[in-house]
């Protein structure tokens, strides 16, 4: 839907399917795109960067592994706790700007070529790594 991986082939598509909005509705498609892009920040970040959680930080403070630890005010957990997740958002963020803005437009037989050459094959393996790595290490419930 946006650049470099939106694949417009008609007119009508290049174009645009809000060209015939203005003022406000053609504000809140914007507004819904931008939302989608920090949604997807957001649940990338919850996901794959550990969320909210911050190394060695537990409800009562800090406890590093050489055996250190350093009291922390339930407060100050929490604001930890948001000010980790919204850095990590806003790397996810900075991220998704950086693809968008300097990758061209792929053609679709580059993002199929991407699809089923790249990233298919690697989710297999993904899979078939994961379900090794539980049945010896692990026990899957």
């Amino acid at each position: 839907k946006r650049l470099p991986f939106d694949l417009p082939e008609a007119e009508s598509e290049i174009v645009g399917y809000f060209v015939e909005y203005s003022g406000m509705k053609f504000g809140m498609f914007f507004l819904t795109d931008f939302l989608e892009t920090i949604v997807v920040a957001s649940l990338a970040t919850t996901l794959f960067f550990g969320g909210w959680q911050v190394p060695f930080l537990m409800p009562d403070g800090f406890h590093f592994p050489w055996g250190a630890e350093l009291p922390v005010h339930p407060l100050v957990y929490v604001l930890l706790g948001v000010a980790s997740f919204s850095i990590k958002s806003l790397i996810f963020l900075f991220v998704f700007m950086q693809l968008r803005w300097t990758l061209p437009r792929f053609r679709y037989d580059q993002l199929m070529d991407l699809g089923w050459k790249g990233l298919f094959p690697i989710s297999v393996v993904n899979v078939a790594v994961t379900g090794v790595v539980l049945v010896f290490f692990g026990e899957a419930s």
